[in-house]
């Protein structure tokens, strides 16, 4: 056989092979593909939720059972990278499924298939290459991509009631995005509470009530988006006080999220029932 027929068959066999792999990676990229299994939680995992989300434990059986339903596909499918040294990479796996899954309990549509495709932790702080910034945490719309530093992710659990979570900050960021790109009925609740919070924070007499209550923090005045994601870690860590100091604005986020809090002042507990 002559050997420019040896290359032809050759190039026909790369360019088939590397046809089949991107098709193949695209599938798990976007979360189709069937031979990934679905790994269950075990009573030690659960245990574990329920130890850095009090919240789990105030679920109905039948929502606990939703909420670990969901957990489990989202730690499966989504694509979890770790650069460096990483440690407790499972638990981390799990505590980021739980934080957006108890985020988003109250939506139908939780796999944000629009806006999250891979979560990149790293040990701690990073250095961007795309805006050559350090940072902590941070979102990329463009690559459907959240990245975190690891030692933050555990330090936003140290405390449940300081209204700071990397975690959540950055998923409310995806989930914003998620929700302007889809048409559906709950997309559009949440742009019309959007809109509705774009106005309170373009209000002058709110933003001095902001400014003197300080209960939410600076970063979260830089624009509408970084509110809208601080004022999520403030409405899951602390709602009663939330409720009670900025009624108007819980009331928008319960609607876009769904989700209604029964709480006690004194104790400052709660349950919750999307």
């Amino acid at each position: 056989m002559p050997i420019w027929e040896i290359f032809k068959y050759l190039a026909l066999a790369y360019i088939v092979g590397h046809t089949l792999y991107l098709v193949y990676y695209a599938i798990d990229l976007y979360q189709l593909n069937p031979f990934i299994r679905i790994k269950p939680l075990s009573p030690k995992e659960e245990r574990f939720i329920s130890e850095h989300f009090p919240i789990f434990k105030e679920l109905t059986p039948k929502l606990k059972a939703k909420c670990l339903e969901r957990i489990i596909w989202f730690r499966s499918k989504k694509h979890f990278v770790f650069y460096g040294t990483v440690e407790k990479q499972d638990e981390i796996k799990l505590l980021l499924s739980a934080t957006t899954v108890i985020m988003t309990l109250g939506l139908r549509r939780y796999r944000m298939m629009r806006s999250l495709i891979r979560i990149i932790v790293y040990p701690s702080q990073y250095y961007s290459r795309i805006n050559r910034k350090y940072h902590l945490g941070e979102y990329n719309p463009n690559f459907k991509t959240i990245v975190l530093a690891a030692d933050k992710i555990w330090e936003g659990f140290e405390n449940l009631r300081d209204n700071r979570n990397l975690a959540m900050h950055e998923f409310a960021h995806a989930l914003s995005f998620e929700m302007m790109k889809t048409s559906s009925w709950q997309g559009l609740r949440f742009r019309v509470g959007l809109r509705r919070i774009k106005r309170l924070f373009a209000n002058e007499d709110f933003l001095m009530k902001l400014a003197a209550s300080q209960y939410f923090r600076e970063y979260g005045l830089a624009n509408l988006h970084e509110f809208f994601s601080v004022a999520v870690e403030n409405y899951f860590e602390t709602p009663s006080v939330f409720k009670n100091d900025f009624p108007e604005l819980f009331e928008e986020l319960r609607r876009m999220l769904k989700m209604d809090f029964q709480y006690n002042k004194e104790a400052r507990t709660f349950r919750t029932s999307p």
